[in-house]
């Protein structure tokens, strides 16, 4: 080889060297996005789905460019054409897919895609119908001239049977709870005492009912008299008439006066402890209306007195606003036997849970 040839072979060395260090090289990741047949990245239910990749590009594509669509995990199925097949990456350009695995699809261009071109590509396949899995499908664009060199790349998320999704859970346990209190709700008590009645006035007593719980579809409370207000069975106290007056120097026994509380059942629409139980009316009982006062105590069923359809939570004690107020009366005539007279009032409280 002479001096002529070699330094020829030198130049074009160079030359091409030069040639390859200025060729435009563009390597960019691309924001894809993902839509389904029912336009979303995150719906999806398993079985056969149709999945479109859309990305803009961000280099020239030239004409033989292979786009490579992967998915891991691998598909219950061969990736084939959608309905619709993919015939171009935008509206000046077309091509098609081939080369289809479980995991991978290559779509090939025969006509060149601008740079800044938005497009999309669509493929089938199955998917687990049983578990929850997130889908990886990933773009590579890769378009090589003597010119220049594009490459895209980019990935994004199909959800399955809600792979993006965490269900948070807890459990509140169920409660309950009741007490008779004394008339200003400072303490526990048992009794009711009338004291030594007179013809001159009506004599009274009271206590409150201090109902709490969390029972969705709340509480009833029933009272139930063991008997006649009597002395041991041998005589027996008139009964007021419901919704009568006392009046003193006329026998009478039986509630005065029930008031439910007036706030402490929970406001379903703002969720404030602020609405008041419910007195039972002539709606459950006409011979019996506890929320129109008097009312007589001559049975032995039980009765409901005193309702409310959510949780109740009175406040802490003392609250006479948050119990309600039972009240006791009596009043005697000239010819009341005399003698201890008694009667034994249970009170239950069931919760609706």
């Amino acid at each position: 080889m002479n001096r002529g040839t070699l330094i020829s072979i030198f130049i074009l060395s160079i030359c091409a060297a030069l040639l390859a260090f200025f060729t435009p090289t563009n390597a960019s990741g691309v924001s894809v996005s993902l839509s389904d047949g029912a336009g979303t990245a995150d719906a999806g239910s398993g079985g056969q789905v149709e999945i479109a990749a859309s990305w803009t590009s961000s280099g020239f594509y030239a004409t033989g460019t292979e786009i490579a669509l992967s998915i891991t995990p691998a598909t219950s199925s061969t990736i084939v054409d959608c309905a619709a097949p993919s015939d171009s990456f935008g509206a000046e350009s077309s091509g098609a897919f081939g080369s289809f695995t479980s995991s991978s699809a290559a779509f090939t261009l025969t006509e060149s895609v601008a740079t800044g071109t938005s497009g999309s590509l669509c493929l089938s396949f199955g998917l687990t119908t049983t578990t929850a899995t997130n889908y990886t499908i990933r773009v590579l664009a890769t378009s090589s001239t003597t010119e220049f060199t594009t490459t895209d790349f980019g990935a994004a998320l199909y959800y399955v049977l809600g792979g993006n999704e965490v269900r948070v859970t807890a459990e509140i346990p169920s409660s309950i709870s009741f007490s008779i209190r004394n008339s200003d709700d400072s303490a526990n008590t048992n009794v009711c005492e009338l004291g030594i009645l007179s013809l001159s006035e009506v004599s009274y007593c009271s206590y409150r009912l201090r109902i709490a719980t969390n029972a969705s579809s709340g509480f009833t409370a029933t009272l139930q008299p063991d008997g006649p207000f009597d002395i041991e069975g041998i005589e027996t106290m008139t009964s007021i008439t419901n919704d009568a007056a006392f009046s003193a120097g006329t026998e009478a026994y039986g509630i005065a006066l029930f008031i439910g509380a007036t706030t402490g059942g929970r406001d379903g629409s703002t969720g404030f402890f602020s609405q008041p139980a419910i007195e039972a009316g002539s709606s459950v009982d006409p011979s019996l209306t506890f929320d129109v006062d008097a009312t007589p105590l001559d049975f032995t069923t039980a009765a409901t007195v005193l309702s409310y359809g959510g949780s109740f939570n009175p406040e802490p004690p003392p609250s006479t606003e948050t119990t309600s107020l039972v009240v006791h009366g009596a009043a005697i005539g000239a010819g009341t036997t005399a003698g201890t007279y008694t009667q034994t009032i249970t009170y239950r409280v069931t919760g609706s849970f």
